[in-house]
């Protein structure tokens, strides 16, 4: 035995000399939250996760490279139980031959050594047990650079994709079924609803008609904050209320509890929801201290630039607080980030599933990229108000749960009186966390074309895994026994009002040949007995 230890303590002093640990992979386990991934089922699955990567055109995820690291994660998790077993050995061996000491004779019968040669070989295990423990805490500490690797490279992996999504970008978008029939018509109605009694007027867009009706004032949001700010102004403040009013009273009698949520939420939070909180360059950098490779080289940046906007506040700029630079806040580009977030590390009883939530908040994007007339107006802006829809479910009735999105933002929009059209998206355009996505666009005359008004998404456990959001379901057990365990929740989400894109597609569509717009009537209980917009004098 004392022969095997003086080896293990040789081995283990090699591994001491190699173990060097990233700067960047310590920093990272010190987040709020720990995903728990599966990463037997990513090493198993490698080849599936490649091809689904690839199909959704995710550059920088790397499923083999995941399995390699776990693999040498399980390595030195069995080299560190091995030495601390070996070191059980040595102490009880030490133990034995402090107690022969107690023999008077020259020669202890037991251990078959003299006093000196006892006293040299309790020497010899001490030394290999401080060289033993010392190769421990190498391993330990190689092990948690490991661990924060793995757990780098399998966030990167996006989610599984539902086997009917189309493959492919936006232009293989599947059409489920189109809802009316204005994009079928050439001139403004001339009462403005009515598409069987047609004027000769053309469509304006929505710009022109929000300008001449006084009911939003671009200059002053520029001049304020920016290009791509905005102000509502008289009925045009209210349209926006009565659209959340009306989000939010359809919402509560379909069964969603409402909330108002923060408008920012911390980084750890915003990249597990499935969003990008770090810009290319500190991607690269975050690539180059985990993998010590150039990331360039490695095709690691997805080449997207990052929607998101950092909030630091003015007291913290100059303190370069370590907590605060790792974990900065950020303002929340949709309520299901605060929604989802309310849940994290908790087990949830079955009882509380389905978990449905309606959240109003304001949505900040950078919208880095946009260009053309998509920055026209109000159609792509820097800040809007949403109304959002959360459901955690059970895994087994997530794809029940979409479905029931789906219908309740088709009738939301059929009782608006727009013109829409339900999608299927394909693979490239169902972001990190999206299992299965439909879009729905309403049809712009003004534009003269369909834009999209709201998403629904189905996450699996994507999110849930990265947030730590379980609940305690059933599950079968050996034998047949039934029992329960925490399982992750699926998590699901839905745009209901997303306030411009709303606000075109009504001017748009309900506008009358004299420049007055038909305020739905769906929208009148909460316009302050404004029935129709009138050209502002």
């Amino acid at each position: 035995m004392l022969r095997h230890c003086q080896r293990l303590a040789a081995l283990c002093r090699g591994h001491l000399r190699t173990a060097r640990v990233p700067v960047g992979a310590i920093l990272q386990t010190r987040t709020l939250i720990q995903p728990s991934f599966d990463y037997r089922f990513i090493s198993e699955n490698a080849d599936l996760l490649e091809a689904n990567a690839l199909a959704r055109n995710v550059r920088d995820s790397h499923p083999h490279r995941v399995a390699k690291l776990y693999d040498e994660y399980r390595s030195l998790q069995t080299s560190i139980n091995e030495s601390r077993s070996s070191l059980n050995t040595l102490s009880k061996e030490l133990g034995e031959l402090a107690a022969s000491k107690r023999f008077p004779q020259s020669e202890d019968p037991a251990s078959g050594l003299d006093k000196i040669g006892k006293e040299k070989a309790m020497e010899n295990l001490r030394d290999n047990a401080r060289i033993i423990k010392a190769t421990v805490q190498g391993y330990e500490v190689r092990l948690s650079a490991v661990e924060s690797h793995l757990r780098y490279e399998a966030a990167k992996l996006p989610n599984l994709t539902h086997p009917d999504t189309p493959v492919g970008d936006e232009t293989q978008a599947r059409t489920v079924r189109i809802h009316g029939s204005l994009h079928e018509v050439a001139k403004v109605p001339s009462d403005g609803v009515n598409t069987s009694e047609l004027s000769g007027q053309d469509f304006k867009d929505h710009y022109d008609l929000a300008l001449s009706l006084g009911i939003i004032d671009m200059e002053a949001g520029a001049q304020v904050a920016g290009s791509r700010f905005h102000y509502w102004r008289g009925a045009g403040a209210l349209l926006e209320l009565a659209l959340v009013q009306y989000a939010m009273t359809r919402a509560v009698s379909a069964g969603f509890t409402p909330h108002i949520t923060p408008d920012v939420a911390r980084s750890s939070v915003v990249d597990a929801c499935g969003f990008r909180p770090r810009s290319n360059a500190e991607e690269a950098r975050l690539h180059t201290e985990m993998s010590g490779s150039d990331p360039t080289a490695d095709s690691h940046s997805s080449g997207e630039s990052s929607q998101i906007y950092r909030v630091t506040p003015v007291a913290e700029e100059s303190r370069h607080e370590e907590g605060a630079a790792a974990d900065p806040l950020c303002l929340v580009g949709t309520a299901e980030i605060p929604l989802v977030a309310m849940k994290q590390q908790q087990i949830l009883d079955k009882g509380a599933l389905p978990m449905s939530l309606a959240g109003l908040s304001h949505c900040f994007r950078a919208e880095a990229g946009a260009r053309g007339r998509d920055t026209r107006g109000i159609y792509r802006l820097h800040q809007f108000t949403k109304v959002e829809l959360v459901i955690l479910s059970r895994p087994e009735s997530s794809d029940h749960e979409l479905t029931r999105l789906l219908d309740f933002q088709t009738g939301l929009y059929a009782d608006l009186g727009l013109t829409f059209r339900v999608l299927q998206m394909p693979t490239q355009e169902l972001g990190a966390s999206a299992y299965q996505k439909f879009d729905i666009e309403a049809w712009m005359p003004g534009r003269k074309a369909w834009g999209e008004i709201s998403s629904a998404s189905n996450c699996t456990d994507y999110q849930s895994r990265r947030l730590g959001i379980r609940a305690r379901l059933p599950v079968s057990r050996k034998g047949g026994a039934a029992g329960q365990a925490p399982q992750f929740v699926h998590t699901l989400n839905a745009t209901a009002v997303a306030v411009p894109r709303l606000v075109v597609a009504i001017l748009e569509s309900f506008q009358r040949p004299d420049g007055h717009v038909v305020v739905p009537g769906v929208l009148r209980p909460w316009m302050m007995g404004i029935n129709v917009l009138a050209p502002d004098s």
